[in-house]
C-alpha cells in the first residue's frame, strides 16, 4: 500500500490509546490495512496521499470514525488527472458504468461512518456515443441504496439558471449540443445515511435570513434579531431564518488552481455547518454529538397578517379550522379539499420560527468538533471550508500534486481560523 501522510501527522502504525474521536473494535479491522491514525494534535486536520479504498481501510483500522463525508468523485470518462491506473473513473476502465458505480459503492461502504453520520456526493452524468445519458448519478443512487444506505436529501447545484425574459443567471461551461439541451448548467448533490431518523442534523445552521420588515415578535412591531451561523461562512444565514430549500445557485470555482474539476466552497460549507456536529461530547465513554434544542415560536408578520390562510378561499368561506367549522362548513371544507386534491387547502397557518433554547449533553465534557472526511479530497475544497467552521479534516488523494496544493489550502485555512478567533476573543 502507498500511502504518505504530507501534513506532518503520525502515520506509521501506532497503538491506539485513549485518543478523541476514535472508536476501534476487533470488527472494524480490514485484513491487510496497515493502521494509520490522524494526528490533530498540533492542527485540525491531516493529508493522505494514497489510493481511497486502501487508505480508508487503514484509517478504519487504526480505529478512526467519520462524522460526515463531502466529496466529489472523478466523474466517469470526464478527464484524467494522472497516470496511476487506479484512477477510479479512467474512460478506457473494463466494466463501463456498472463497474464505476460499484467501485464508488464499496469504497463508500468501507468508511467508517458514526450511527448519526451523513455521506454527501457530488456526482455528475455522461453521455454514450449516441448522445444518450448512461444516468450514473441515478444508478449510483440505486447502488447506495442496495448497499443499505438511506437517500435523505438530494441537492440541486445550480450553476446556470434559464429565466423566463430570455436572460441567465450564472454561467455554465457550453457544450456542443444538436438537438438537445446544455447539460452542464445543474449536478446533483445527493445525501446519504444509515438511519434516517437518526442522522445528526442542524438546519438551523443553514436557514435563510426572512424579509426584517415581516418579522416582529407575536403582537408586537417590536423587529425580531437575526443570528448568522458563522461569519467565517460565505452563503448568508439566519438561526430563525426560512428552511432552507434543495435547490441552490452556486457558481463554478476559480481557486482549484491547475485542478479543472475543483468544486466551490460555498456549495460545501453549508453542508458541513448541517451535517457535521459542532462538538463531540463523552457520554460514559461513548461518543456524542450534541444537538441543538429549539422552540418552534410564534411571529408576527405585521399588522394584520399574524394569521394567514392559503388555498382556495374563494371556494371557502367558512371558518380556517376542521374543529370549529361545525357539520356543515366540515362537509363544505371535505367537499373543497376533496375537489382540489390537496389536503391543506383552506388551512390555517401560524407563522413560527424555531427559537433556539440551548444544546443537548451540555453537562458533559466536549472531547472536540466533528471530523469531515474527503476520500477524493483535489486540492481541499471540502477541508478549507471545514476548517474555517471548526470541524476537523481528513483528506485522501491519488495524486501528490494534490495533496500538496491541499495541505497549503488547509494551513492557509487554519490560520485564518486562529486569526478570527484571536480577533473576536479580543473584541468580547
Amino acid at each position: 500500500m502507498d500511502v504518505n501522510c504530507i501534513s506532518g501527522g503520525a502515520c506509521h502504525p501506532i497503538m491506539v490509546g485513549g485518543r478523541i474521536g476514535l472508536d476501534r473494535g476487533p470488527a472494524d479491522l480490514e485484513p491487510g490495512g496497515e493502521p494509520i491514525i490522524p494526528d490533530f494534535s498540533s492542527r485540525p486536520f491531516e493529508i493522505f496521499c494514497g489510493d481511497a479504498l486502501e487508505t480508508i481501510r487503514s484509517l478504519r483500522a487504526g480505529g478512526t470514525s467519520f462524522d460526515c463525508v463531502i466529496t466529489s468523485p472523478p466523474y466517469l470518462g470526464q478527464r484524467r488527472y494522472g497516470h496511476d491506473p487506479r484512477e477510479i473513473g479512467r474512460a478506457k476502465g473494463k466494466g463501463g458504468v456498472r463497474s464505476y458505480v460499484s467501485a464508488l459503492v464499496d469504497i463508500f461502504k468501507a468508511i467508517p461512518l458514526r450511527p448519526w453520520g451523513s455521506i454527501w456526493v457530488n456526482l455528475g452524468d455522461k453521455r454514450a456515443a449516441n448522445t444518450a445519458l448512461l444516468a450514473v448519478p441515478h444508478l449510483f443512487v440505486l447502488g447506495m441504496l442496495e448497499a443499505g444506505f438511506f437517500l435523505k436529501d438530494a441537492v440541486v447545484w445550480a450553476k446556470e439558471v434559464a429565466t423566463v425574459e430570455g436572460t441567465s443567471i450564472g454561467h455554465c461551461q457550453v457544450e456542443p449540443a444538436k438537438g438537445r439541451l446544455n447539460g452542464n448548467a445543474w449536478e446533483p448533490f445527493y445525501r446519504f445515511v444509515k438511519d434516517p431518523r437518526h442522522s445528526w442534523s442542524d438546519t438551523s445552521a443553514v436557514r435563510i435570513p426572512r424579509d426584517p420588515e415581516r418579522f416582529f415578535h407575536k403582537g408586537t412591531t417590536d423587529p425580531i434579531g437575526q443570528h448568522p451561523y458563522s461569519r467565517r461562512m460565505t452563503c448568508a444565514t439566519s438561526l430563525e431564518g426560512r428552511c432552507l430549500p434543495n435547490v441552490w445557485y452556486v457558481g463554478n470555482s476559480r481557486k482549484g488552481e491547475d485542478h479543472h474539476a475543483a468544486f466551490p466552497r460555498e456549495l460545501v460549507e453549508r453542508v458541513v455547518a448541517m451535517s457535521c456536529p459542532e462538538h463531540l461530547v463523552d457520554d460514559g465513554g461513548q461518543a456524542r454529538p450534541r444537538e441543538r434544542k429549539v422552540q418552534a415560536t410564534e411571529y408576527s408578520e405585521g399588522p394584520g397578517k399574524f394569521i394567514t390562510v392559503y388555498g382556495q378561499l374563494s371556494c371557502w368561506q367558512g371558518p380556517h379550522h376542521h374543529g370549529n367549522a361545525g357539520e356543515e362548513g366540515s362537509a363544505s371544507l371535505a367537499t373543497l379539499r376533496d375537489r382540489s386534491g390537496r389536503n391543506d387547502t383552506a388551512r390555517r397557518y401560524v407563522p413560527r420560527y424555531p427559537r433556539t433554547l440551548g444544546w443537548t449533553h451540555m453537562d458533559k465534557a466536549v472531547t472536540g468538533p466533528g471530523i469531515v472526511l474527503d476520500p477524493f479530497a483535489g486540492t481541499g475544497t471540502t477541508g478549507e471550508a471545514a476548517i474555517l467552521l471548526g470541524r476537523r479534516f481528513v483528506g485522501i488523494d491519488l495524486y501528490q500534486d494534490n495533496a500538496d496544493r491541499m495541505n497549503r489550502r488547509c494551513e492557509a485555512a487554519f490560520e485564518m481560523l486562529q486569526r478570527t478567533r484571536g480577533s473576536s476573543q479580543s473584541t468580547q
